[in-house]
């Protein structure tokens, strides 16, 4: 039974993502942030979800935007999008050309290529469909749901006592029965909610009866109680990180000491020894391997960009090229931007920091617009949506500093946001910023 309610629902949606689009968007984003089919693995059996809702979205988008002429093209032709298209033009010239894409197939390097596809060619078409408010709201329903579940599923395995998922003391994130998951990886798990609970605490803000208000927020120390579950030490610096963000854009400065003496009571009785231990060793790089590991890392990584700047080694490829530029084994690079780099070039490495760049700056005058037009009706909404990126969006790239988070689809899911956000401001002034 449960099977079959699954096929249907994913079959219409697919049907509904043919006449609107946007409803397949936010399908399509469902399955990659809550990840249902790893967390109900036998209900989804062989049934590709993602596959079917992406490709009605494609098609819907295709008949409803292009051919029946109802595209505005500028939410797709801006600054930020640009450097967005010159990232998978660098990652897919580098799967061709880069040093080591020649010999044996690498199964490893063309799953990551066809996934990097997916994820952009999503991009851009949902940039075309998202042209409303009550579109963008869709998207930040869809985020608050995946990661108010995840962080009950990620509490339930700790008062449950089901330790299925840990390794070593550290929780992992659901995972199907083939072993494949986004969230099989601690740290990128923790990245859900560091990037999650932002958009909780705004929520928050928009609501405005205030017992509902403290219901909502009250969620948010169960996601730093996930967090301390991974053990990821980028996990608290992204959470540090964050809550600096959102005190910043805060009116009410005098909430900031409160609020980060409650976050430093509830990390001294909920941190537990795991995620005590291994914050303890941030500051010891030297002494602490996995930091250590870091260090090594980047330096092959420098080593790669300086042998091969244009072209690089390769998507995926960084972990095979590893060796032959330093002495260790295959890792990761543990930093997106070199990850971007070494793997596709010189020119991958400034779009992605370009979209760093454009990110923030458009968040920066968006709140400016939201200054100088409150008699809008969508002025809050834009506003609390705007903050909750924004913030969201500086902790993941702060943690992706010490994390390879190049296919993580929590990145695109804010810029896309960002984009939207910003063509709405536009077109409400008819100017550019």
């Amino acid at each position: 039974m449960g099977s079959f309610i699954v096929v249907f629902i994913t079959y219409l949606a697919g049907l509904c993502s043919f006449f609107k689009p946007w409803i397949g968007v936010g399908a399509y984003y469902l399955l990659a942030l809550l990840g249902p089919q790893y967390i109900w693995w036998w209900l989804f059996d062989d049934l590709r979800s993602s596959y079917i809702v992406g490709i009605c979205t494609l098609v819907g988008v295709f008949i409803n935007r292009l051919l029946k002429n109802r595209s505005d093209f500028t939410l797709l032709f801006n600054m930020q999008n640009l450097w967005v298209a010159v990232l998978w033009g660098s990652v897919f010239i580098s799967h061709f050309i880069g040093a080591y894409t020649a010999g044996p197939v690498d199964y490893w390097a063309n799953q990551v290529f066809s996934v990097t596809n997916v994820i952009f060619v999503i991009y851009f078409c949902s940039t075309i469909e998202l042209n409303k408010i009550y579109k963008l709201q869709m998207l930040f329903i869809v985020f608050i749901v995946s990661v108010v579940y995840l962080t009950y599923w990620a509490n339930s395995q700790y008062f449950n006592q089901n330790w299925g998922g840990f390794n070593h003391g550290r929780l992992m994130g659901p995972i199907g029965n083939d072993g494949g998951s986004v969230y099989g990886d601690e740290n990128t798990f923790a990245m859900i909610f560091v990037t999650g609970f932002p958009f909780i605490y705004y929520l928050g803000q928009l609501v405005r009866t205030l017992w509902l208000r403290v219901i909502i927020w009250a969620i948010i120390p169960f996601c730093w109680h996930a967090i301390f579950l991974t053990g990821s030490r980028g996990g608290l610096l992204g959470i540090g990180v964050t809550i600096c963000c959102i005190l910043y854009m805060s009116s009410k400065k005098s909430l900031i000491i409160p609020l980060l003496l409650v976050f430093f009571l509830f990390y001294q009785f909920q941190a537990g020894s795991i995620m005590e231990s291994r914050s303890s060793a941030i500051l010891n790089i030297e002494g602490e391997r996995s930091a250590g590991d870091r260090l090594i890392a980047w330096k092959g990584g420098a080593r790669m960009i300086s042998s091969y700047p244009v072209s690089g080694v390769g998507v995926g490829k960084f972990a095979v090229a590893l060796p032959d530029h330093i002495d260790t084994r295959n890792m990761v690079a543990h930093n997106t931007l070199i990850q971007f780099t070494a793997e596709s070039g010189v020119f991958a490495g400034l779009a992605y920091l370009m979209i760093i760049f454009c990110f923030l700056r458009n968040s920066i005058r968006i709140r400016s617009w939201c200054t100088i037009n409150l008699d809008n009706d969508d002025t809050s909404k834009i506003s609390c949506y705007n903050n909750a990126s924004m913030s969201s969006f500086v902790g993941l790239v702060i943690c992706s500093l010490f994390l390879s988070l190049n296919t993580y689809e929590v990145f695109f899911f804010l810029i896309l946001i960002n984009n939207s956000l910003t063509q709405r401001c536009l077109i409400s002034n008819k100017q550019t910023f």
